[in-house]
């Protein structure tokens, strides 16, 4: 718990804010259940090395979304790439020799962009949604930096960005890979499906595709 409650401070999802006047105040709940976490292994070692996992129990923090009055109100749109993205990929791939490689990002949906910056790129009002720990939580609440003397009498947890559970975590997290990945990675979406990307990088003279990249979110 300590380490999800911590993994929640170092994105930046929630902050401190006094309870009164404080506005879409939901519950939350543990999620816990057992897992196998495999050690990250170098990608040209033998199978035997790569097959390294432990057993371990895993506690989410999760938002009951349901009870959020604007949970109706608002776009969760978060776009998949079609099938068709995914088989031209996979011809593209094999025509050029291509590797194929895949990845998963941990806790994305605490990733997003913030309320803030949601706002400011949609022209939508600033969502405002709080939260409260379950009974017992909070003694561990206080082991993060920040929250050492938190209060949960006089105060609430506020989401500067959606975190687990809510429904507009997914839209937040697809907007801000869009970012990286046209800002920083260079990639621009096909005109036929947004999921699908591309690059193409100018050799001898002429565009050349060099990479092509389908999101599923």
């Amino acid at each position: 718990m300590l380490q999800e409650l911590r993994t929640w401070a170092k994105f930046k999802c929630f902050s401190r804010r006094p309870i009164y006047g404080a506005k879409n105040v939901i519950d939350c709940r543990w999620v816990i259940k057992y897992k196998w976490e495999i050690a990250a292994t170098d990608a040209q070692a033998s199978t035997s090395q790569q097959q390294k996992a432990r057993k371990v129990i895993r506690a989410r923090l999760t938002v009951r979304g349901f009870k959020d009055l604007e949970a109706r109100n608002i776009d969760n749109y978060a776009g998949t790439s079609q099938r068709y993205s995914q088989r031209v990929l996979v011809s593209e791939a094999v025509c050029r020799g291509w590797d194929i490689c895949t990845t998963d990002i941990s806790k994305a949906f605490l990733q997003g962009v913030t309320y803030e910056e949601l706002a400011a790129a949609t022209g939508e009002p600033i969502r405002e949604v709080n939260f409260m720990l379950p009974p017992g939580s909070v003694p561990v609440l206080r082991q993060v930096t920040g929250f050492e003397n938190f209060n949960p009498i006089t105060e609430v947890l506020h989401c500067d960005k959606p975190g687990t559970g809510l429904v507009d975590a997914p839209r937040c997290f697809s907007m801000k890979l869009a970012k990286i990945t046209h800002q920083q990675g260079g990639l621009k979406s096909s005109s036929v499906d947004q999921e699908l990307c591309m690059k193409h990088e100018q050799q001898h003279g002429s565009p050349k595709l060099t990479c092509l990249m389908a999101k599923h979110v």
